[in-house]
């Protein structure tokens, strides 16, 4: 029951002070207008260099905007306790290290999810853009797969602050290889061929063409391997970072750097 509360109360608190909600047009700026702007870029790009149709890119951006709200969320919930050196006293806390830091990844998730949604709906009645509603609760459940997949890959980046002033360099890296590796804005059959394998271990790939083969009229039942995939491709990022965080916090005590920013 302890567990629950620090997993429920700690993943709120942290998300509530990450986004500074005294001011939410922190989150309306950086988390809404940005990734809408960013959708109508390439959806522009697109008809002009005949590349693909306005489903494509919507969904391919959509999903981006959800991985930059998980990955930034997941990440800087641990990277932001060490910059204000309040990451000592967390880990004195008899609490479970499992809830601790698992317990930031489900904001991180549903904030993924309500991002993506905004910049889908929004962009969607600008470009005057329809898909049957039906076939949203799908997009929905490939979208959900690939933002626990993300805030699973943001609990690796998070990790690393143990040994860095600032995680934004690796996640905005990640953010801007994401719009090329996925598939998001290129056909994975344009892409080298190196590319197009290690798109196929990344988060997103999987939820992406799911998302797609989905508004093209495919079932729920048609994609499910391949949601599966993404769901996968989380879980295993999740047990890597809560590796990463005990190998680096067990590091950090050894070598007395661990109060030190």
């Amino acid at each position: 029951m302890n567990s629950l509360r620090v997993f429920f109360a700690g993943g709120l608190t942290s998300y509530r002070a990450l986004f500074n909600w005294l001011n939410p047009w922190a989150f309306v700026s950086i988390l809404v207008a940005y990734p809408v702007f960013q959708t109508m870029y390439f959806v522009y790009l697109g008809r002009a260099a005949n590349a693909a149709n306005d489903t494509f890119f919507l969904v391919g951006n959509a999903f981006v905007a959800a991985s930059v709200a998980g990955m930034f969320g997941m990440g800087q919930s641990i990277g932001g306790e060490r910059r204000y050196q309040t990451l000592p006293m967390l880990l004195a806390s008899p609490a479970s290290r499992l809830a601790l830091f698992l317990g930031r990844a489900l904001p991180a998730i549903v904030n993924g999810f309500v991002v993506a949604a905004l910049s889908y709906g929004l962009a969607a009645a600008m470009i005057h853009l329809h898909i049957p509603s039906v076939r949203l609760a799908g997009i929905a459940v490939a979208l959900l797969a690939s933002c626990f997949a993300c805030a699973g890959l943001g609990l690796c980046i998070g990790s690393l602050a143990f040994r860095t002033r600032s995680i934004s360099m690796f996640a905005d890296t990640l953010s801007g290889a994401f719009l090329l590796v996925t598939g998001a804005n290129v056909p994975l059959a344009r892409l080298p061929t190196g590319l197009q394998t290690l798109a196929d271990y990344i988060p997103l790939t999987h939820g992406i063409r799911a998302a797609r083969a989905l508004a093209a009229g495919a079932t729920l039942g048609d994609v499910l391997p391949t949601v599966g995939t993404e769901a996968l491709i989380g879980i295993v990022y999740f047990v890597v970072g809560v590796a990463m965080l005990r190998y680096f916090e067990r590091s950090a005590r050894q070598a007395g750097s661990l109060d030190r920013f």
